[in-house]
């Protein structure tokens, strides 16, 4: 690390701050777009890669300046009170504050606790506390004593889409538990990662897909919370454009734990000669995601019950594809997962290619470190839920020779929160040679 990195002035940083901001507004202008407020009309931020380039250096350097300007016993007394901004975030989202304050217009405290169904007390103390982040606004009203809210872009963008209320209500609930028990389940088993030792199970009694199954409400939740995370920051937009699935040959692409099958299906209204099996352990996700599949696109779909640990059966693929899977097994469930697809790929036509969609967590000094703080604050959500991590190139790599000396990683389409690798089974290369570091 350098020591422009471990000792940079207030100014330099200042500086920073000041010129990646005119750079943000100058690309605004230039692409003809609105620059962003706190008002339930504002544009939501370009998607284009140089002004994520801009945003990301803005945000380390602001981080930066900001933790130099507070001092560690600021910073610490600020973070170590998060749980209960949780806590208040909890109850507007059980609560459907964010539904129940009008997009147009604005809503009294008396009449929004009476929407909630709970007292007035509570309700303003939740509310302020989400004002001072820009989550709602407080109005003056005509009297002293009224009390008055309206949206912000912020809390707009939550009453607007559905499917994030679902994202954030399952964080605050069941996960939000779940991370409170992460040092009671190192206790429980200081020096064996498995499976069933994961935070989520030693605070639910079960691990998730197996508690799913019992909360057939939550686990609703859940699938639709999936959907919604493509909202924030995991497009499927990119995975489209990663990869060249106009060149694959008209045929099925099989979606292995697809869920309910939403990612398959922006794929699907692009690239119409490919039709898609959707294959996962839940009838819930499976049934939620036939609903979604009308028109044309109906006759495109098979949902087929699969356990993705059994071998798989469809021996006439284009492509075999999947999403988020590997960062929520061990290593040893990630061999299994992997070596399950052999024998399909043995029977399919040589190149058939096996996609992972799923984070690649950059190698020290690789990315910001605020791109990394993002990368691994998910990396340890994995850990909480599953006992799992997130995986870089090289350990990947490792993986993939220990399920199969043949399994070849070919190419890395992408690295970050949603990587794409592309994986071959090398039918010339030998196998039984016992496993071998990479």
């Amino acid at each position: 690390m350098s020591t422009t990195e471990t000792h940079p002035s207030l100014s330099s940083l200042a500086e920073s701050v000041s010129s990646l901001t005119k750079q943000i507004e100058s690309h605004f202008r230039e692409n003809n777009h609105e620059t962003p407020n706190f008002t339930t009309s504002s544009s939501e931020i370009p998607l284009t890669k140089e002004y994520e380039r801009l945003r990301v250096d803005l945000n380390t350097a602001a981080l930066d300046l900001l933790r130099l300007i507070n001092g560690p016993k600021v910073e610490f007394r600020s973070f170590f009170t998060k749980h209960y901004e949780m806590a208040a975030w909890q109850v507007a989202l059980e609560f459907d504050y964010f539904g129940l304050v009008p997009l147009e217009g604005s809503i009294s405290l008396q009449e929004l606790a009476a929407k909630a169904v709970m007292d007035e007390d509570r309700t303003m103390h939740v509310m302020r506390f989400l004002t001072t982040q820009k989550i709602f606004r407080e109005l003056e009203g005509e009297n002293e004593d009224d009390i008055i809210f309206e949206h912000t872009a912020a809390s707009a963008t939550i009453a607007r889409e559905p499917l994030l209320k679902d994202v954030f209500l399952m964080q605050a609930d069941e996960m939000f538990r779940a991370a409170s028990s992460t040092a009671d389940s190192i206790k429980q088993s200081p020096f064996s990662i498995t499976a069933e030792g994961c935070p989520f199970a030693v605070r639910h009694g079960d691990r998730a897909y197996a508690w799913y199954e019992k909360h057939p409400p939550e686990a609703a939740r859940f699938a639709r919370a999936m959907a919604g995370v493509t909202l924030l920051d995991r497009q499927t937009s990119e995975l489209r454009d990663e990869f060249n699935w106009q060149d694959l040959p008209a045929g099925t692409v099989v979606d292995v734990g697809g869920g309910s099958g939403h990612v398959s299906l922006s794929l699907a209204k692009e690239f119409k000669h490919l039709d898609f099996i959707i294959q996962d352990w839940s009838p819930i996700m499976l049934a939620q995601g036939k609903s979604q599949w009308t028109g044309e696109l109906e006759s495109r779909v098979k949902f087929v019950e699969h356990d993705y640990f059994q071998p798989n059966p469809v021996h006439n693929a284009t492509a075999f594809f999947t999403r988020q899977i590997t960062h929520n097994l061990t290593d040893e469930d990630v061999v299994r997962f992997f070596r399950a697809f052999v024998p399909a790929l043995e029977a399919n036509k040589p190149g058939t290619p096996l996609l992972i969609n799923d984070t690649v967590i950059p190698e020290p000094g690789e990315k910001t470190a605020y791109e990394e703080f993002g990368l691994r604050q998910v990396d340890l959500a994995m850990w909480i839920v599953f006992n799992s991590k997130q995986r870089t190139e090289r350990e990947f790599r490792k993986l993939l020779f220990r399920a199969d000396e043949r399994l070849k990683l070919v190419k890395v389409h992408s690295k970050g929160s949603m990587g794409l690798l592309e994986v071959q089974l090398d039918m010339n290369a030998p196998r039984d040679r016992g496993v071998a570091g990479v």
